[in-house]
């Protein structure tokens, strides 16, 4: 069983590693080494062993070597590792509040998002986030999803219908797809290749960045501009352990951490704006879903995904949220 395999090879690197270290960090992710998020990371990791004068070791297990996202999460709620990254729509079953960032057309850019989820938007997900035992150490970005499939492009709002879409397993973001006439299939990240590769779904829809380090484009044909929702990376951390360690310590970590962050949306900024010019070249056909069919999807899907939203994080946040978004 996967949860055994990963409490045994973090138990083993722990007993080969203590020793070495006054405090060792222990981060999970999803993505592949080549990714923005593992480059950043092991910027946090050689600045922090270095500033530390090597009494901060940090282990980095990429490529959900330590499980799913959920799995990982639950690992990092039990004290088992130390931190996570993950995107919010995968964490809303351990924290109902992340729900609200599952709504779609909810910022205009990325420059947008970073500034709010910065400042109060940030904070009052943050709280919600200690109340269930984790702390939020920064919102990493995966940015703007689009799509690719092997059907046909995306060019209007009608041609979603039928369309066999990888979706995340999340109820809510199944139920907005399903509003649109797509038939979301429940895959795990490391599933989606292979899926397209055996046209087990159509499409699916990612950062645009995605879709060169997955190489999702060696199994489709079409790349369609939806920018339809705006995903953060969440980098989590065991709050116990936060809150345990010296203040001398946290305040560095701290520091490392913004500058993890800061280096993580360069880079996945670099990484999308290069992106499309690689997909050209690798011969898919590309076009941009039209501004009035976009809105229409955004206002069908949030309108059908509103009250589940309110329900699961309450009235209270769900209006506080927009607030400090509307602000």
């Amino acid at each position: 069983m996967k949860i055994i395999g990963t409490l045994a090879l973090v138990t083993g690197t722990m007993l080969a590693t203590t020793a070495m270290a006054d405090t060792t960090i222990r981060i999970g992710h999803a993505t592949p080494e080549s990714s923005p998020i593992h480059q950043a990371l092991a910027f946090f990791e050689e600045e922090l062993e270095s500033r530390s004068d090597g009494g901060i070791e940090v282990e980095l297990f990429p490529g959900g070597q330590l499980g799913s996202v959920k799995e990982m999460v639950d690992l990092v709620q039990s004290g088992n590792i130390t931190m996570a990254t993950g995107a919010s729509v995968h964490l809303s079953s351990a924290v109902d509040e992340l729900a609200v960032l599952d709504q779609f057309l909810l910022f205009q850019d990325e420059e947008t998002a970073r500034t709010l989820l910065d400042g109060e938007a940030g904070d009052v997900i943050g709280e919600a986030m200690e109340g269930r035992g984790i702390k939020n150490m920064g919102f990493m970005e995966l940015g703007f999803r689009s799509f690719t499939n092997s059907r046909a492009p995306i060019d209007s709002y009608e041609a979603f219908a039928g369309l066999r879409m990888r979706s995340a397993d999340n109820p809510i973001a199944i139920k907005a797809w399903r509003s649109v006439d797509a038939v979301p299939v429940p895959l795990a990240w490391g599933e989606i290749y292979s899926s397209l590769q055996q046209n087990l779904i159509d499409g699916q829809e990612s950062a645009l960045s995605s879709m060169i380090v997955e190489r999702f484009f060696e199994v489709q044909k079409y790349v369609s501009l939806t920018g339809h929702i705006y995903w953060p990376e969440l980098w989590m951390a065991n709050l116990d352990w936060y809150e345990g360690l010296s203040d001398e310590d946290r305040a560095m970590i701290d520091e490392v951490a913004v500058e993890t962050v800061a280096l993580q949306r360069k880079l996945t900024a670099e990484a999308n704006a290069a992106t499309l010019d690689q997909l050209k070249e690798a011969g898919l056909e590309v076009n941009e879903l039209p501004a009035a069919d976009k809105t229409r999807l955004g206002e069908t899907m949030n309108g059908a995904i509103e009250a589940d939203i309110r329900k699961k994080v309450g009235d209270d946040f769900y209006t506080s949220f927009m607030d400090a978004i509307a602000n």
